[in-house]
């Protein structure tokens, strides 16, 4: 069974223990798990086997993943949900669940956005409008929304002239 040196062969069963202890340790997807598998010198069919078998026992929820990462990065800082996509994609999470997740965010995104103005306004505090609203697009948030949200500021302030390059 063992090698000599106590390495086991790539693709052997003890696949599955090691992805058990991967998830242990640190929430995973899929796309995580089999790359972590794969560099450690299991077989393809080995890594899709457990793979499956960690999901089919509910060790691994790609689902949930993005629920739980998205919740997250909000408590900490206000982020537009093209960047949360974007980040989520890049986790591995598929394209539909990643925006599904989003979409049960909920909330008035134009709210989110004002939030997040008001804390760029106290951490920026001689910065114009135009450029905090650069910032916020950089920030994932939608230049339509963006605009949306500016247009409404700037009828209440006096920086409405600098606005009209966003429009």
């Amino acid at each position: 069974m063992d090698n000599p040196d106590g390495a086991r062969p790539p693709g052997s069963k003890p696949v599955f223990g090691v992805a058990v202890r991967l998830l242990a340790a640190k929430r995973l997807t899929k796309a995580q798990l089999g790359k972590k598998l794969r560099d450690r010198g299991f077989a393809p069919d080995a890594v899709r086997e457990a793979v499956a078998e960690c999901e089919r026992r509910r060790y691994l929820d790609d689902r949930t993943f993005a629920q739980l990462y998205v919740k997250s990065i909000l408590e900490r800082r206000p982020v537009g949900p093209l960047r949360l996509l974007r980040d989520l994609i890049r986790q591995g999470v598929d394209n539909d669940i990643a925006r599904d997740v989003l979409d049960e965010i909920g909330g008035d995104e134009d709210e989110r956005i004002e939030r997040a103005l008001r804390k760029l306004e106290a951490t920026r505090p001689g910065d114009r409008l135009d450029r905090l609203a650069r910032r916020l697009q950089t920030m994932g948030y939608g230049a339509p929304a963006i605009a949306r949200v500016v247009r409404k500021r700037a009828r209440e302030g006096p920086e409405l002239g600098a606005l009209e390059d966003l429009a």
